[in-house]
């Protein structure tokens, strides 16, 4: 990745029967990328118009090379490549508009567009951005927070009981609190296992947590590849939720 790199934020737009994404060009990159999300079932045969019609759309808006790409959410058996043949579309502005090409570009028509840091600071002038100063400040403090957990986590399981059991030999008073307080956890138990003091609901829920998660780890172990299948499973299930919950949002 380049070093000093500006990363734009991305653009979310609803349309009727379906919305698009659009994701600015990354610097070192050479075309920005729109994603077409069709969810009504009656556009999935006019999705290369609707292709075509926002690489313009978006091209007038920031002139620089687009790469389209289509999703189709709808339960039609039916991809971008067999209405074009192609999964994909390319453009890039000219002097006498927009030029198209569904796949690669032809030899004698690659773009040639203007994709320095300061043109594209220039286009996306009105677009929140983020440096790669910014993200290694960012990624700093993050390190820092990380490293001030650890040494906390250190002194809590290590310092502070190896402190207690020192205090603990040489100090009486320390000696009989620590005493004390196993003689209390002893008795707890045991009343516990007599049946005389009842667990709380918090205690009997973390119980069957922990003998559920026992549960499931001996039947993964024994059948990782029916684990895996599952994960799969899990994982296609939850992005087809995640398009139904984005669905459901454009109708609001």
């Amino acid at each position: 990745m380049i070093k000093d790199w500006v990363r734009y934020n991305d653009i979310e737009e609803k349309r009727e029967g379906y919305y698009v994404s659009y994701s600015p060009v990354f610097t070192g990159e050479e075309f920005a990328v729109l994603k077409t999300h069709i969810y009504k079932s009656e556009l999935v045969e006019d999705a290369k118009n609707i292709a075509e019609m926002e690489l313009k759309c978006w091209i007038k808006r920031y002139p620089v090379p687009v790469m389209v790409l289509v999703k189709n959410l709808t339960d039609v058996d039916l991809g971008i490549k067999g209405l074009t043949g192609e999964n994909y579309l390319l453009g890039y502005p000219t002097k006498d508009g927009v030029y198209h090409s569904w796949g690669d570009y032809p030899e004698d028509h690659k773009p040639n567009v203007n994709l320095s840091k300061d043109n594209l600071a220039e286009i996306y002038s009105n677009l929140p951005c983020k440096t790669s100063a910014q993200i290694n400040e960012e990624l700093g403090q993050k390190a820092l927070e990380v490293k001030a957990a650890r040494i906390v986590l250190v002194l809590w399981l290590c310092v502070i009981p190896s402190l207690i059991a020192y205090l603990g030999w040489s100090n009486p008073i320390v000696s009989s609190m620590a005493f004390g307080y196993s003689l209390y956890m002893a008795a707890r138990k045991g009343l516990e296992l007599w049946g005389v003091k009842h667990r709380s609901p918090q205690d009997i829920e973390n119980e069957k947590e922990k003998q559920l998660k026992e549960h499931h780890h001996y039947h993964c172990k024994i059948n990782p590849d029916a684990f895996l299948k599952l994960k799969a499973e899990n994982f296609r299930k939850e992005r087809t939720d995640e398009e139904k919950a984005k669905i459901e949002s454009m109708h609001n």
